[in-house]
């Protein structure tokens, strides 16, 4: 085997995957010592096929053990694996520019849980992959949990066969409201303005037309906006994998509460998710879908310096009830 500067390690909480690779593999010092940012910067660009080749074994790769201390550290990391940033357009999740392609990875209370997705799965194009950056370790709980989508598909055709079946052929329809101002009360409703990065009504109409898949809008006078996506297919083939994976905003869409004004209640209706040809999912198996996740998903304990590199057409991932101080930081592939 060639030599490299970080070596494969176990790790509590690792889980075979996709024929026995571990989710996540964890890549550390192969000599014990703390690795450098420009160390690991320079293993990066010499060795990154080796990395990827993990990546499409494990779906994520965990890099540990180096001096990857901050924001700028991390922008650096990110960098040298000379990926085309994904810009922030038109996700849901409260998220500030630290530097660079730097962001926060949500800004949610620490308290709330956010349930497994595949990042921006809701959208027509949905990043190929995604870091996360562990700046600041949590003590109790905040831990970034990891689902194999596959396994999703593979126990509800053995469990949930005709949903399936119904999700496959009719795919989703994500319907989103959004107000005209932020609301300061909130940690997740922001107004359509802020969210798509636009100026009027016409810029945000262009862009989702850009964004192709049937986004379209709604506009509601005196309220705001209902942005509708879909319908959008519920699985996606991975072509690398070769193999099915549930690759959709369901679960997360379904059980998130979404706050609108008082006197918008009238319109809370249309934040929804919904199957392609506009009929109700079925509340029971929405919960099949959450019972699996829960049973298949990987855990594992954030360390200070951690970089995680995703592969987001493979891998879901959510977030856990934090009860210590946390910061995670983030940043999008195409």
């Amino acid at each position: 085997m060639a030599d490299h500067l970080l070596q494969e390690v176990e790790m509590h909480g690792q889980k075979p995957v996709n024929g026995g690779a571990p989710l996540p593999q964890v890549l550390a010092p192969a000599d014990g010592r703390e690795v450098t940012v420009d160390e690991l910067v320079d293993w990066i660009k010499r060795d990154k096929s080796w990395i990827e080749e993990h990546l499409l074994h494990s779906g994520a790769v965990l890099i540990r053990g180096c001096d990857v201390k901050d924001a700028k550290d991390f922008n650096t990391v990110v960098e040298a694996f000379g990926y085309e940033e994904r810009l922030y357009n038109g996700g849901l999740a409260p998220r500030t520019q630290v530097i660079g392609r730097i962001y926060t990875a949500n800004e949610a209370p620490p308290h709330v849980y956010i349930p497994f997705h595949h990042e921006m799965a809701q959208l027509p194009t949905a990043p190929s992959k995604l870091f996360f950056f562990c700046e600041l370790a949590p003590t109790k709980g905040g831990e970034t949990p990891l689902l194999w989508s596959n396994s999703v598909v593979r126990r509800l055709q053995q469990e949930c066969p005709d949903f399936l079946q119904q999700l496959d052929e009719k795919g989703l329809i994500y319907q989103l409201y959004f107000g005209g101002e932020d609301l300061s009360e909130s940690y997740i409703q922001r107004s359509w303005k802020t969210l798509y990065k636009v100026n009027d009504r016409e810029e945000l109409e262009d862009k989702l037309a850009k964004m192709g898949g049937d986004s379209r809008v709604e506009w509601i006078e005196g309220h705001g906006v209902k942005t509708i996506y879909g319908p959008l297919p519920a699985l996606k083939w991975d072509e690398q994998r070769q193999q099915n994976v549930f690759f959709n905003y369901m679960v997360m869409k379904y059980f998130t509460e979404y706050p609108v004004l008082e006197c918008d209640k009238e319109v809370a209706a249309f934040d929804n998710v919904m199957f392609g040809d506009g009929s109700p999912l079925p509340r029971e198996q929405v919960l099949d879908c959450q019972r699996i996740m829960a049973e298949e998903m990987v855990e594992f304990k954030w360390e200070r310096g951690d970089v995680i590199l995703i592969d987001n057409v493979a891998v879901q991932h959510s977030k856990n009830p934090c009860f210590s101080p946390r910061r995670i930081l983030a940043s999008l592939v195409v």
